[in-house]
């Protein structure tokens, strides 16, 4: 596990990888990874090219990673650069920006690159190593040929000991595998430790459920059980319109799993997702909009799943072929993810995994904490894809994008229910959302270049037999306010909205200091604290003159009434100030989805055939 010191060339089995490729096929970049003792979290990385031609070459690492929009600067982490050519000399090399190294091939036809990455953060699309295991996330450790991304790839890895390797790769034995072009192998993440598996099977294709569980190691079976349900009704959606003789566009699939302290998050792959999370399986805690955390979970995985389809093969045009360079935008991610959180969300009602009522409880805890964006005024659905890079790349500076912005996964789930109920409704519940879909999908599916959001707007208009662009300039392109009484009602789906004219509103949103206290994360526009003169940063000390905390800043607040004053005292750049405060009610809906008591037959049909009870 030590670090090479002198040049090692392709083994003769890699050389045979290389035969199994097309003759006239570009020569393969072949990757080695070896490993430095689990402390150092340190990965050596060796990349054997050949075929090259001119003075120079250019490695590069990404900036970013396809599904997760902001720079990352993976180049931080590189370290002990350095080329080869084919007789071990060494050749001379700088960097000509913050990602890229451009190596003099002083004659040379061939290189080998070494360098070492630090790896140790568990992340999307980033790379741990230590004692308990190792994972790859493709972009932060791959560098890449410059203008040879087309060319195929081999990987041979160094497994240590007790470890085995899970990557939804093409395997040729288990520790070399190898990928079409840079754009797959990148996107192939791989877990490496003792972790555990669980494999079922749905319509010709083998799903591996990876988990590596560093908590209470408790038994995820019950959970690969309704995930294959999840994934029974995932699959079917695209399977007219997938070609090749099976249901999915893959034989094998692998959901990898880690169960972590302190992590979060899923990100999508071709034939694979990463998903993390810090409580176990059996962990029934509190959710949010999407009930307990073992419902949670199953959202997670359904959601990542459908991504092999909608945005991983379906895709903005602007997403490929991949630049790596710079930040890359498109007005459609509420295509790409707010539609895959609808119908992830809803495989899980129609495999009976949630109830309908569980469903339409989530959706309307949605609708009001969507209608509740004060970012609604500023940016359309469209605008927040758009601008999707600001979330994380203004890093130093304060922005107000917490008021400014809000999530398109949120808007584009809202708006798979309209698009969805307005289909069903110009066809005579003939066509859904469903047949958009695949419509999009013959069109615009990889290896086609992908869609404009013109292209989104025709389809629809096409499936449903009439025009839907008023639809989208208004609610997607557009700030209007959604109908949802209209909308849903065409469904026999009743929306409620009340406003709680008797509860205290204060506007902010608070953080828990390292001391205990609130901290105040947010101020919104037009809200009692903004207009009582309450700022961001502020430390609530006391309410009254009575000491609170965070625990209980809140509950403080709530026995008031609107339209009581309160003095809020605050440690503000050191000093302390008392800022009085004239509560309101809040003026934001409290919305609420139901079943009509008596629907039209038409109706009937529509809820039905949506949400399919079993």
């Amino acid at each position: 596990m030590s670090r090479r010191t002198a040049i090692s060339w392709p083994s003769l089995a890699v050389f045979l990888l290389m035969l199994s490729f097309p003759a006239l096929a570009a020569e393969p970049l072949q990757y080695e990874l070896h490993f430095e003792r689990p402390n150092t979290h340190l990965l050596d990385v060796t990349i054997h090219a050949s075929d090259l031609h001119g003075r120079a070459v250019e490695f590069a690492m990404p900036d970013w990673a396809p599904g997760s929009y902001y720079l990352e600067n993976y180049a931080a982490n590189v370290q002990r650069f350095r080329a080869l050519g084919e007789n071990g000399k060494a050749l001379g090399w700088r960097k000509t920006d913050s990602q890229t190294w451009r190596v003099q091939l002083a004659g040379a036809n061939a290189v080998a690159i070494e360098y070492q990455v630090y790896a140790n953060t568990l992340q999307n699309n980033i790379a741990q190593y230590n004692e308990r295991h190792a994972f790859i996330g493709g972009p932060s450790v791959w560098m890449y040929l410059v203008n040879g991304k087309e060319r195929p790839v081999t990987l041979s890895i160094a497994v240590p000991p007790g470890w085995k390797v899970a990557t939804g790769m093409e395997h040729t034995s288990a520790s070399t595998f190898r990928a079409t072009n840079y754009d797959w192998f990148a996107d192939a993440p791989l877990e490496l430790s003792d972790f555990a598996e669980k494999d079922f099977q749905v319509l010709g294709t083998t799903y591996h459920v990876i988990v590596h569980d560093v908590e209470g190691k408790t038994d995820f079976s019950t959970f690969a059980g309704d995930l294959q349900k999840a994934v029974a009704e995932i699959v079917p959606i695209f399977q007219p319109v997938v070609g090749g003789g099976q249901a999915a566009p893959f034989k094998e699939y692998y959901f990898l799993f880690h169960i972590w302290p302190k992590a979060g998050g899923g990100l999508e792959h071709l034939n694979s997702t990463q998903i993390d999370f810090s409580t176990d399986w059996d962990s029934t805690a509190p959710a949010g909009l999407y009930g307990t955390q073992y419902d949670l979970k199953l959202f997670v995985a359904a959601h990542e799943f459908f991504h092999a389809w909608n945005v991983k093969r379906l895709r903005p045009r602007q997403l490929g072929p991949f630049d790596y360079s710079q930040m890359v935008h498109t007005p459609s991610l509420w295509i790409s993810e707010g539609l895959t959180s609808y119908f992830g969300s809803l495989s899980l009602e129609r495999a009976g995994l949630i109830t309908p009522a569980e469903y339409l409880d989530g959706i309307g805890k949605l609708i009001t904490k969507f209608e509740q964006e004060p970012g609604r005024g500023e940016r359309s659905i469209e605008d927040t894809s758009w601008d999707t890079w600001f979330n994380r790349n203004t890093v130093t500076q304060q922005n107000n994008l917490a008021n400014t912005s809000y999530s398109y996964y949120d808007g584009g789930q809202i708006m798979g229910h309209i698009l969805d109920f307005a289909i069903r409704q110009s066809t005579n519940n003939q066509k859904s959302l469903d047949d958009w879909l695949r419509l999009m999908y013959s069109r615009y599916a990889l290896p086609k270049p992908g869609f404009e959001p013109e292209d989104a707007i025709h389809a629809a208009s096409e499936v449903a037999g009439t025009n839907m662009e008023e639809l989208f300039t208004r609610y997607i392109s557009g700030k209007e306010p959604i109908p949802y009484e209209k909308y849903f009602a065409y469904a026999g789906i009743t929306v409620e909205k009340k406003l709680d004219k008797d509860a205290p509103w204060l506007g902010v949103e608070d953080e828990k200091a390292e001391n205990g206290n609130a901290t105040l994360r947010n101020v919104k526009p037009g809200s009692p604290a903004e207009n009582g003169g309450l700022d961001r940063q502020d430390e609530i000390l006391a309410i009254d003159g009575r000491s609170v905390d965070f625990d209980t800043f809140e509950k403080t607040v709530d026995k008031h009434k609107p339209g009581d004053t309160i003095r809020v005292t605050v440690l503000r750049l050191g000093h302390l100030k008392e800022v009085p405060v004239t509560l309101t009610a809040s003026p934001y809906y409290t919305y609420t989805l139901k079943p009509m008591a008596n629907p039209s037959a038409a109706q009937k049909a529509i809820y039905s055939s949506w949400l399919v009870m079993k």
